[in-house]
């Protein structure tokens, strides 16, 4: 089953468990990019009020299905999964329901938070929001809704322009919600179709800062907090934290929360988020364990791909860097590229295998991206369809001339298949 908007099926299923949904308290987050940082700063800060019971939901998974699911950041136990994943296969089929992977994915969240009673939910929206199966949440339950910055992605199912595509977005505030926070860094456009959607459903609305000065975040709760060095790589980030510091600093005003300042503080420093802008210490063999700097992210379209070369020149200047590639087919490819790659840059093309629980995802046949970057971006690409050879094979062209800066992006399922290779090697 692949992507297919809408929540009739949603409903239908949750209805024969009882409507876990609708006893829930969620922050729900939408956005084109920044809303798993997002989740990761509202779970992260709000684990400081012990004891709390706080799930995060979030798609897609990087390493294992379960990572999707997670209590105090700990992934759903894979026997509970398989407990409530296979009552929600029998009663969809015997419904005849036809509900996708993600809509049966979310319902799994939902009733696995009401089981174990999570104090709060963070809920990251899956693709848009308005018709997202996540949107079941009644607006009642929703305390507080963030828009993260809103770019191009999935034209074909959520709209050409961004007013069209952030209207999507916007549908998670709904009839009940009392305050959404929006990054104020989005396109004007952006804004207006917030701010229209919030005067229709009569919810409050803040438009964070957009400034880059500095990395002051401004709360009427905790005053100014100004973290000594944000939890995420990115200059960006600062806009994800205020996104997520407004929802809880109305969280706070309400008496909904009680958190100190010492607690935001807390929370960020241990923010964990890893497959963007991650720095890591790849181990690419099993048996010396030896192992050379990676830079990890999951930079998928035009926007994030924008916000990562950003951070490369910043970083790397106008050094040659080693990409690995891989790229989920459909992609927009130069909107992706465009802004990464330069003629001095060396590029490997690879794949990533089949996605567990998405089989309708799959990546662009490794010669066919590297016959498009040969043409239009660099000459210096190679192929290297076996991605467990990708990164020795890097360390062994670079044994005497030193090893450019790796960088590995263009799917965040290619960073969560390197991440496996990675963790087994270190374990075997």
């Amino acid at each position: 089953m692949s992507i297919n908007l809408g929540l009739r099926r949603v409903v239908a299923l949750l209805g024969y468990l009882g409507n876990p949904q609708e006893r829930l308290k969620v922050l729900h987050v939408a956005g084109t990019n920044g809303k798993g940082s997002v989740c990761s700063y509202l779970t992260s800060i709000l684990q400081q009020h012990k004891p709390s019971l706080i799930g995060k939901f979030t798609s897609p998974h990087l390493i294992h299905v379960t990572d999707s699911i997670t209590i105090n950041g700990t992934p759903i136990p894979w026997n509970c999964y398989e407990d409530i994943r296979n009552h929600l296969d029998t009663l969809n089929n015997s419904h005849s329901l036809q509900c996708t992977e993600f809509e049966l994915l979310t319902c799994t969240a939902l009733k696995y938070f009401h089981d174990v009673k999570c104090d709060w939910c963070v809920i990251e929206v899956g693709l848009g929001g308005r018709l997202d199966a996540t949107n079941v949440i009644p607006g009642r339950c929703k305390l507080a809704c963030g828009i993260t910055k809103v770019g191009l992605d999935h034209e074909s199912i959520l709209g050409n322009n961004l007013a069209q595509i952030a209207k999507e977005k916007a549908g998670i505030i709904t009839k009940g919600v009392p305050f959404a926070a929006v990054d104020g860094s989005n396109d004007i456009s952006v804004i207006k179709e917030v701010k229209e959607q919030c005067n229709d459903k009569l919810c409050e609305l803040d438009i964070t800062e957009a400034t880059y000065a500095d990395s002051s975040v401004k709360t009427k709760s905790w005053e100014v907090i100004t973290p000594k060095k944000l939890p995420l790589n990115g200059f960006y980030q600062i806009n994800n934290l205020r996104v997520a510091c407004s929802m809880l600093d109305n969280l706070q005003q309400k008496g909904h929360i009680c958190l100190s300042a010492n607690d935001i503080h807390g929370g960020l420093q241990n923010v964990n988020w890893p497959g963007r802008l991650h720095e890591l210490d790849y181990c690419f063999d099993s048996e010396k364990k030896s192992t050379v700097s990676v830079l990890l992210d999951g930079a998928h379209n035009g926007a994030a791909a924008v916000e990562l070369a950003r951070y490369l020149r910043d970083k790397y200047g106008d050094k040659p860097l080693t990409f690995v590639l891989a790229v989920t087919s459909g992609k927009n490819l130069d909107s992706l590229l465009s802004p990464l790659l330069r003629s001095e840059d060396k590029v490997i093309t690879t794949e990533f295998g089949k996605v567990d629980g998405m089989p309708w995802i799959h990546a662009t046949p490794y010669t066919e991206l590297a016959t498009y970057i040969k043409r239009k971006y660099t000459k210096n690409v190679e192929t290297q369809p076996l991605l467990t050879k990708v990164i020795p094979s890097i360390v062994d062209a670079c044994h005497n001339d030193g090893i450019c800066p790796i960088v590995v992006c263009g799917s965040l399922y290619l960073c969560g298949e390197l991440l496996r290779i990675h963790s087994d090697n270190l374990n075997s």
